[in-house]
């Protein structure tokens, strides 16, 4: 079997983006690996170009990053009329309708996905929305915030017995769309040897629901449910512990087991923590004991009186040497800074309204292939012209095979 020989994995294939911000990360993967990402939108552009954070000169950070490497135009989809005609003209050459919103609203534009693929049957219409296209909430509004919630993820996130604390960020927008893309990539698999789209049906709920961690499993295998405990661990040797320059993860036992106990205090005692010794005594062993508000005090004494003179990395370092599960807590300026992550490029620098922005790379790499934004994000309705006098021209059928 030959192959094609291409510069990014998905170059040939076409996205129409109609989005809101839950949908607008898809967009931006599927645009890093390649394929023309066109985002359409109303005179005067979406109104998620105004969404905050905004720089000095009134750039929306979380806009810029989602957007860069797509291309706009200008097209009101609410029209009936020669505008309607060329989004419609617009999707015979795309393999891809990226949409989020429920089905309701989708239906009164025209754009429910059961009359997309029947006018463009050719056409995989991914459907990312709060709740899904059926059931009783397909159509109930949602925020970021009620989706974290409803998809299980704030039982999980700040101190146990306060409020629950939301992760900065429109984080089910992120959840959501890398949710999305794998199943987009999955039915352009499909397409390539049938021919035929299919719906996509995303529910963000589901989607941060099957982002839990261990949360599932511990059900599972424990019947234990999981609820907030903050920086506090459940048991001795696991969790936040201080160091000279900040704080560390230790993962020194994990559902009861011990895993790296034994290297843990080997490690203690060798570094002159000699009273760490009393956790070889048996009782250590019992996950009753370790799992004792007791227990978690005296092993958090011993591991930062020894943390105390070390910085986080050299802890990092010396314990990954000791086959010890424990990473660095990294603030910002430590990750832009981080020597594997700057060894690999991770973080991109992109033009924005001519002031550079550093944004984070793509989460994946393919040897020899750029999978990066290719532009910063466009202006509204910047590529109208030249996508509209390509239509009679565009490609229809996807290139990216085998």
């Amino acid at each position: 079997m030959t192959r094609t020989v291409l510069s990014a994995p998905l170059e040939g294939l076409r996205v129409i983006d109609l989005s809101t911000s839950l949908g607008a990360y898809a967009g931006r993967l599927l645009a890093d690996l390649g394929a023309d990402v066109i985002r359409v939108e109303p005179v005067g552009g979406v109104p998620e170009r105004s969404l905050p954070p905004l720089t000095d000169d009134g750039i929306s950070l979380p806009f810029a990053f989602t957007e860069a490497g797509k291309r706009s135009v200008v097209l009101d989809c609410h029209e009936v009329g020669p505008r309607a005609e060329q989004l419609e003209s617009l999707l015979e050459t795309a393999q891809i309708l990226l949409t989020s919103e429920g089905p309701g609203s989708l239906r009164r534009r025209g754009l429910h996905p059961a009359d997309v693929t029947h006018r463009h049957p050719q056409l995989i219409h991914v459907c990312i929305s709060p709740f899904g296209l059926t059931g009783p909430w397909a159509d109930r509004p949602a925020t970021d915030l009620t989706l974290l919630a409803s998809g299980g993820l704030l039982a999980l996130a700040g101190h146990r017995g306060l409020p629950p604390v939301r992760a900065w960020g429109n984080q089910t927008s992120v959840i959501a769309g890398a949710h999305a893309a794998t199943a987009a990539l999955m039915a352009v698999l499909v397409l390539e040897e049938t021919g035929q789209g299919q719906i996509v049906d995303v529910s963000a709920q589901e989607a941060v629901a099957h982002s839990l961690e261990n949360a599932v499993q511990y059900l599972d295998l424990e019947e234990t449910i999981r609820h907030r405990v903050g920086s506090g661990p459940v048991e001795a040797g696991t969790g936040l512990f201080t160091c000279s320059d900040g704080w560390i993860y230790l993962v020194g036992g994990l559902g009861g087991l011990p895993l790296a106990w034994d290297s843990i205090t080997t490690w203690l005692v060798d570094s002159g923590i000699h009273e760490a010794a009393q956790l070889c005594q048996p009782h250590w062993r019992e996950r009753s004991w370790r799992r004792s508000s007791e227990a978690v005090q005296i092993f958090r004494g011993l591991f930062e009186r020894f943390a105390a003179g070390r910085t986080k990395q050299e802890l990092y370092e010396d314990g990954q040497n000791r086959g010890i599960s424990i990473a660095p807590v990294s603030t910002p300026d430590d990750l832009l800074t981080s020597p594997q992550l700057v060894e690999r490029n991770f973080f991109l620098t992109v033009p924005v309204n001519g002031r550079p922005l550093t944004f984070p790379g793509s989460p994946y790499r393919f040897d020899g292939m750029k999978v990066a934004p290719g532009a910063p994000p466009a202006q509204p309705g910047a590529d109208t012209r030249a996508v509209l006098d390509a239509l009679p021209t565009a490609r229809t059928t996807p290139a990216c095979k085998e």
